[in-house]
């Protein structure tokens, strides 16, 4: 006699190993999102720190590397500086220094960017998330201090537990 289909028993061993693989699977796929927004922040640090001598030097020549807030013209842009650095702003500094679109996370959160920012002008760093957390409170962002006197120059802090 010909076999038409599957048996009943195949069936449910079929099931319970597409179901093992799944609990298996799953875990991963999620870790490798993560994975990859870490690696954004990692990439967009590397962008920012690579830009950071370039704009000092330009400043330097130019004797502003002292002054704790002034602009150089960059490209035909007035980019705002802090000693000699690029300033924890991103209309006014980032935007015109990276080739990437930012977006303000909290007044214009439904704009489509390449990363959102949050910064508040009374501190002197600034947040960039990933689009896919577009709040610094979900703790997935790089935070840019700007330099704050001659002999302290800016730094980097990747924020990933929330990522």
């Amino acid at each position: 006699m010909k076999r038409n289909g599957f048996t009943l028993i195949e069936l449910v061993i079929t099931v319970i190993i597409l179901g093992i693989l799944a609990t298996i699977a799953l875990p991963r796929f999620i870790n490798i999102q993560s994975d990859a927004r870490i690696a954004a922040l990692q990439g967009l640090k590397s962008e920012m720190s690579g830009t950071l001598p370039l704009v000092f030097t330009k400043a330097s020549l130019e004797n502003l590397q002292t002054q704790a807030s002034t602009n150089i013209s960059l490209n035909g842009d007035q980019v705002e500086l802090a000693y000699g650095y690029p300033a924890a702003d991103s209309a006014h500094a980032w935007d015109l220094l990276l080739e990437a679109s930012f977006a303000d996370a909290v007044f214009n959160a439904d704009d489509p960017a390449d990363w959102y920012f949050h910064n508040n002008k009374a501190e002197p760093f600034i947040r960039f998330m990933h689009p896919s957390k577009k709040s610094s409170s979900e703790n997935c962002y790089l935070k840019y201090t700007q330099a704050l006197s001659t002999t302290q120059g800016p730094s980097f802090e990747i924020v990933d537990s929330g990522c």
